[in-house]
């Protein structure tokens, strides 16, 4: 299960990224997972050199209009670079310019990918410098983000926070009996359980009694198969 897992979380990203650098006819793409604070917490990338990102993780994202850090406030969902950087000191767009000529980059458009309101991941497509600027094409950008948000969502990292979501705001589970949950789905004993977080065996057994009183089943099979079962939104 957890195999079949990996490689549909792969698979989803990659086809995610495929598709759209293949649409917009781009040779690199970052692609960045956020975590509920909105923070980044894991990042690829295709068409470009470690070395640009390792450079912009250690301080070019200041001059940066899509600042990775702060592209999550933004009211729109899809940002182009040169509407942006009309919003930017001319010091800081030159900096910033400078940075991506020394990779070979001339444009950049993010789509930024919400579940419920909350940002979950972002996706750079980058154009070289032969490249016609994306806010001269006509294309429709709100479609093509719908499509990709929607194929995004059905990854198993999504889904998982969703039903983590679910089971506290529905069930009143706590962060750690979702932990406990997670850990009962992977099939591991209350010892197992009890070593992982660092708990006596006795409170694992107090988790489980609280889990199942809040879901309303009498077992840890049961929790499984009612996992399972509940409708995600």
């Amino acid at each position: 299960m957890q195999m079949a897992d990996d490689y549909l979380s792969t698979a989803i990203v990659d086809e995610s990224v495929r598709f759209a650098v293949s649409s917009l006819d781009c040779p690199a793409s970052v692609f960045c997972w956020v975590d509920p604070d909105a923070r980044v917490v894991d990042y690829s990338t295709t068409g470009i050199s470690t070395r640009m990102m390792d450079e912009y993780m250690e301080g070019l994202y200041v001059h940066d209009p899509l600042n990775v850090y702060e592209i999550f406030d933004f009211c729109e969902d899809i940002a182009f670079l040169g509407h942006e950087r009309r919003h930017r000191p001319e010091e800081s767009n030159r900096l910033h310019d400078a940075f991506l000529q020394r990779y070979g980059v001339h444009d950049e458009v993010n789509f930024i990918f919400r579940d419920h309101g909350k940002p979950f991941a972002l996706l750079a497509v980058l154009n070289g410098p032969r490249g016609d600027s994306f806010t001269s094409r006509l294309i429709n950008w709100g479609a093509m983000r719908s499509y990709l948000e929607f194929t995004l969502r059905m990854h198993p990292r999504v889904r998982q926070a969703r039903q983590d979501m679910m089971l506290t705001t529905r069930f009143g589970l706590t962060p750690r009996e979702i932990q406990v949950v997670d850990l009962l789905k992977n099939g591991a004993s209350n010892m197992t359980i009890a070593q992982i977080m660092g708990i006596g065996v006795a409170t694992v057994k107090t988790y489980v009694i609280n889990i199942l009183n809040k879901l309303g089943v009498e077992n840890r099979a049961a929790i499984i198969a009612f996992l399972a079962r509940i409708q995600l939104p």
